[in-house]
């Protein structure tokens, strides 16, 4: 089993300071790298299990948006560039050289942004039940409240409420363990920005940049995903790019089944690696 690092790095956004964090692993091969992206309410620790698992040789890094997990935040509601930009720093940062960009849910649409915007400094992408392409279904769109939006945060950061979340996204609570449910009640709590975004973030125009910026891009998902319909995804995206897809699966593929997702993963992208 990998061990996973916890560490932090000082960015500039708007000119603003703010505490970046993140977690690593891995060691050898440093041209092998990849960032991972977290979703809506998720964090770092989302990833945690993959990547003690990690089956690709290089570092893997799974960083904390800013607004989300130990991260610091601006003064002002974050934009989308902002996440890009985030991103972009921890590539400087840490000097980390053309890596593979996976994210999921919202953190898909942070990649994708990251993938359109600068593709000379990324390897490729991997966008897993990834969010941007069309809006949301299913899902409770946040209110004007910041309050609000932070009292239902809350709420469903306690289990019962949390575990009938799970059960909306497409995953069998009863497949958790404890620290399963513990990353995911982390993750709710510490999302500031989930409860200061006005809407909804979406970019109209993110699948004309991304065929312009021509990265290498596949996509992971579920075949009963609630938020993102596969059959509404292959019907947006069409033959553009390859879509993996996960039988049986809803929101949280690697929640679900991180054996056959690490599987997927595998041949999605060995012919990069």
């Amino acid at each position: 089993m990998a061990i996973v690092v916890d560490e932090q790095i000082s960015i500039y956004l708007k000119g603003q300071a703010i505490r970046l964090n993140f977690a690593s692993s891995g060691q050898g091969d440093f041209t092998g790298n990849w960032i991972l992206v977290h979703g809506m309410g998720s964090s770092r620790l989302a990833y945690r299990p993959m990547m003690e698992r990690w089956p690709f040789p290089g570092r893997v890094y799974a960083v904390d948006l800013p607004g989300f997990g130990a991260s610091g935040h601006l003064k002002q509601p974050h934009s989308l560039d902002d996440y890009v930009a985030a991103v972009g720093a921890l590539i400087d940062g840490r000097s980390i050289d053309h890596p593979i960009i996976l994210g999921h849910s919202f953190g898909g649409l942070v990649a994708a942004e990251v993938l359109a915007q600068f593709p000379h400094r990324v390897k490729g992408g991997v966008l897993v039940s990834s969010a941007g392409f069309f809006p949301p279904q299913n899902a409770m769109a946040p209110t004007r409240h910041v309050w609000l939006n932070r009292l239902g945060i809350w709420v469903t950061g306690f289990e019962y409420f949390g575990l009938r979340m799970v059960r909306a996204l497409g995953l069998d609570p009863a497949v958790l363990t404890r620290n399963d449910r513990r990353r995911l009640q982390y993750g709710w709590r510490h999302a500031i920005e989930m409860a200061r975004m006005p809407k909804f973030y979406e970019d109209t125009r993110l699948l004309e940049k991304i065929v312009a910026a021509k990265p290498r891009v596949v996509l992971i998902h579920g075949e009963r995903d609630p938020l993102f319909p596969l059959s509404e995804l292959r019907r947006v995206i069409g033959p553009t790019f390859p879509i993996w897809e996960m039988p049986g699966v809803g929101h949280l593929p690697y929640d679900t089944d991180l054996d056959q997702f690490l599987n997927i993963l595998w041949q999605a992208v060995q012919s990069w690696c």
